[in-house]
């Protein structure tokens, strides 16, 4: 039985007509039920008066038989009397009893000398009224009538004068034949009832099936298909709007659309102007005869509607797909590889085809990847900055080492922005291979290492003269020594000893430095200390320069904190600069004191360094593009002008900037400035 009730249940629960019949039903029911209840309410009140009306007549008509023989002393007449009227239908008892109670004469001689057990009779006798009422014999229901009998003047002869009532008569009438009739009347209007509801319900469930719950089913279907992306629009009525009004304006936005009604399409040419759009349109289609023709009630309403939602759904739907086409295929058109990645954790959500052809990861590589997997170092910088970038902020990254699939290692520029996509934050990735670049301008800062170092040969050998000379001395005293067939103390020979290894080890260094400087260098970092790579600048230069004549001031800053950059590249920066000083010093002339200052110090989590001169200064006309390559102020053949080019990209590279100042017959002085490490 559950389960039969869970089944119903289900069947109304999940049925919109069984809802709307069951609801008309319930209301039909509540309607007919309480009409039954009071027209039966209504026969058990007239039954009732009816037969209460009754009982006094029988009363009135016992009294009025009973009276003369009573007063003539016949008592035997009388009881036969009672005894016949006892034989008439429905009629239930008939008594007779004095004002004690006790049953004188009755229908029934059979009750005659006992006492009555009917309330009524009782209350009567005490109230001396006329009382009447149902009440039970039995499982007998009988309607009494107790009619108390006077003590009028004709009587007093025979029963005195000191009572006013000489007894009840009692009449009781069975209410069972009438409430066999009441029951029957239920019955009859029950049984028209549910005849009545079972043929309302019956052309309910016709009328509503086919005006409301079959067009209704037809949407529900529908927006199933749509919800699974197989919408379609082929429901309802057709509405040829230019065929029913025999326009011929082809160019109208409505001729030939069969799939909406015309009010919903826009811009329709129906009047000497365009409509507009729906639904501020619909105002002036009121006024047309096809709109008034077709409009119809609320379901056809909700059916055009939702025609129209589903047309404007598939053309939504079309133009989204030609939108993501066109733009799928920006995306995968761009020269470079493109990342979108999650702005929280960076793992890769899409890529373009030119990112799988540069790496060789397919796209379902990519998408079980971080961005950071593709670098070839750990890029600390690069998970802060990416963690923390703001809306409408763009980060760039210079010359990043990256791995394609196979192993082999590229240099990169990254560009980095944040965006939304499907609905979530992420970051677009844009990476650019600066491998040939790089490379070439590797080459480009190897041929003027190369340049700087013919330019100091003369300081280079002039600080490996003195090393070689004090070995010569040496060599020469142990030669001449052993000539002379002489000893030589243990503390003399100890200290030469020492010397010429101390100057054995200088020149070592000399050429280590030249070594290493001469090496090709890459675009990797490390952490330097800025003095360092300035003070071998100067072991090199520092003999050049004083051969110039030039003053040198070094004002180094000490316990700076490191930066992040090559030792090599910087020492590149510094000797283009300091030979640029040199050459603007000589340039100005020798009737004057030369001077080269080079300071460092820290300033707002940077580490400066500035490298200035009193030379011959910039022109004005040149100042602002003095780091464009090939551009230089001396004579011809005197320089490529690629000396600040290169060094305006190194200190780029590393996330420095480097300015410059200058007037002319004055100095010129430029200040390089790098983001130092934090602890």
């Amino acid at each position: 039985m559950p389960f039969k009730i869970a089944n119903i249940a289900n069947l109304v629960r999940n049925n919109l007509r069984n809802k709307m019949i069951l609801g008309i039903s319930l209301i039909l029911c509540s309607v007919m039920g309480f009409f039954t209840y009071y027209q039966t309410i209504r026969q058990i009140k007239f039954h009732t008066v009816e037969q209460e009306s009754r009982a006094l007549k029988i009363s009135n008509i016992v009294m009025r038989s009973i009276e003369y023989p009573m007063l003539d002393g016949e008592m035997e007449y009388v009881q036969k009397i009672l005894e016949d009227l006892n034989e008439a239908e429905e009629l239930h008892r008939i008594i007779l009893c004095d004002w004690d109670g006790i049953i004188k004469h009755a229908g029934d001689a059979g009750l005659i000398g006992s006492s009555i057990n009917s309330e009524i009779t009782k209350r009567s006798l005490r109230s001396n009224s006329l009382v009447n009422g149902f009440e039970y014999y039995g499982k007998e229901k009988v309607i009494s009538h107790a009619m108390p009998i006077r003590n009028e003047k004709a009587c007093n002869k025979c029963h005195g004068t000191e009572r006013s009532m000489l007894g009840v008569l009692s009449v009781g009438i069975s209410w069972s034949p009438t409430e066999k009739r009441i029951i029957e009347f239920r019955n009859r209007e029950i049984a028209g009832t549910l005849i009545f509801m079972g043929a309302v319900g019956f052309f309910l469930t016709l009328w509503f099936s086919h005006y409301i719950t079959r067009p209704i089913s037809k949407l529900t279907s529908l927006a199933d298909l749509a919800s699974h992306g197989r919408s379609t629009i082929q429901v309802g009525r057709t509405i040829k709007c230019w065929e029913e009004s025999n326009c011929k304006k082809t160019e109208c936005p409505a001729y030939g659309v069969k799939d909406i009604p015309c009010w919903f399409v826009q811009d329709t040419l129906c009047w000497s102007e365009p409509s507009g759009k729906f639904p501020e349109k619909v105002k002036d289609c009121a006024k047309c005869e096809i709109y008034r023709k077709h409009s119809g009630d609320e379901i056809i309403h909700l059916t055009d509607s939702f025609k129209h939602m589903l047309y404007r759904l598939n053309q939504s739907e079309m133009e989204l797909i030609a939108s993501e086409r066109k733009y799928r295929n920006l995306f995968n058109a761009d020269p470079n590889p493109i990342f979108i990645a999650d702005g929280r954790t960076f793992a890769i959500l899409d890529v373009n085809e030119r990112a799988q052809s540069s790496y060789g990861y397919s796209r379902e590589e990519f998408l079980k990847k971080s961005f950071f997997d593709l670098s070839n170092k750990a890029c600390k910088d690069m998970v802060d900055d990416f963690a923390s970038i703001k809306e409408g902020q763009t980060l760039f990254y210079s010359k990043r080492h990256h791995r394609r699939k196979d192993n082999g290692f590229f240099y990169v520029n990254i560009h980095v922005c944040s965006a939304e996509y499907m609905k979530q934050n992420t970051l677009i990735i844009t990476t650019s291979d600066v491998t040939e670049s790089v490379e070439k301008e590797t080459q480009l800062i190897q041929a003027i290492k190369m340049s700087a170092l013919g330019t100091m040969a003369s300081g280079i050998a002039h600080e490996l003269n003195q090393p070689l000379n004090v070995i010569r001395i040496g060599t020469d005293f142990f030669i001449k020594m052993i000539d002379r067939n002489e000893d030589i103390k243990k503390e003399t020979f100890r200290t030469m000893a020492e010397e010429m290894s101390k100057y054995v080890d200088r020149a070592s260094a000399i050429i280590n430095h030249m070594r290493d400087f001469a090496r090709v260098s890459d675009a990797t970092c490390a952490e330097v200390n800025i003095n360092k790579p300035i003070e071998d600048v100067f072991q090199v230069l520092n003999h050049q320069l004083i051969l110039h004549q030039i003053h040198i001031e070094l004002d180094f800053a000490e316990n700076l904190p490191p930066i992040l950059a090559d030792h090599n590249r910087l020492e590149q920066v510094f000797i283009n600069l300091i030979t640029n000083a040199r050459d603007a010093l000589d340039a100005r002339g020798k009737t004057w004191k030369k001077i080269l200052k080079v300071r460092t110090f820290a300033e707002n989590k940077h580490v400066v360094a500035i490298v200035s001169d009193n030379g011959k200064g910039i022109p004005a006309d040149v100042i602002d593009n003095i780091f464009e390559p090939f551009l230089t102020t001396k004579e011809i053949g005197a320089g490529t002008g690629l000396g600040l080019s290169i060094s305006y990209e190194i200190v780029k590279d590393y996330d420095g900037e480097i300015f410059v100042e200058s007037k002319e017959d004055v100095g010129t002085s430029f200040k390089v400035s790098f983001p130092a490490i934090s602890e």
